[in-house]
């Protein structure tokens, strides 16, 4: 049986955030505002959870951000 808590683990990187922030990208550009919206969200909450302080953006949390911010409503 796998260790949910050791596969979350694997997931808490910058590169595993920067994945989810390009897979979103992706989705937005084909026109799929909610899947772009749920590898946004989920980008943003490892740059956070990686993030030593939480109340500043490092550029990528901003650019992640961005990119939710400018997501067309589905």
């Amino acid at each position: 049986m796998k260790n949910p808590v050791a596969d979350e683990a694997l997931l808490l990187s910058h590169e595993v955030a920067a994945m989810f922030n390009d897979l979103g990208v992706l989705m937005a550009v084909r026109g799929h505002t909610e899947e772009a919206e749920l590898f946004y969200r989920r980008s943003l909450e490892i740059r956070q959870r990686l993030s030593q302080d939480p109340s500043q953006d490092t550029g990528e949390t901003a650019l992640t951000r961005r990119n939710l911010a400018i997501l067309p409503a589905g």
